[in-house]
């Protein structure tokens, strides 16, 4: 959600996602799916106005979406998470997703981290 942290529009330029699922002995990333037509990431944009617009993955080098003042976006990303068979072993295995995001022309990364189900990052 864009909470005024800068003057204008904050855009996402597109890329491909990866969990970093490191530990101290081995570094270790879950990769997005995109082999499959049917797990292409996704992008739910509502504007002001309370339109949704959804959009499908594109190429490199483009928008996935940009947000004005007040306006969010809800990201679906399909994550290749071998040897998580269930939703709390991903989530104890995984540790931070890293998202690129321009703002005011300046592309930076924004680490997402995340939480076990113990509370834990």
């Amino acid at each position: 959600q864009n909470t005024g942290f800068s003057n204008g529009v904050i855009s996402f330029p597109y890329q491909q996602f990866a969990v970093d699922a490191s530990t101290r002995r081995k570094g270790e990333k879950m990769m997005e799916i995109c082999s499959d037509d049917r797990f292409k990431k996704r992008v739910l944009h509502v504007e002001k106005r309370g339109r949704e617009v959804v959009s499908q993955s594109k190429s490199l080098g483009e928008e996935m979406c940009s947000l004005g003042l007040f306006e969010y976006a809800i990201l679906s990303v399909h994550i290749h998470a071998r040897g998580c068979s269930t939703a709390a072993k991903f989530c104890n295995r995984a540790k931070k997703l890293q998202l690129l995001v321009s703002i005011d022309s300046t592309t930076r990364p924004l680490v997402i981290p995340f939480y076990s189900l113990n509370g834990h990052p």
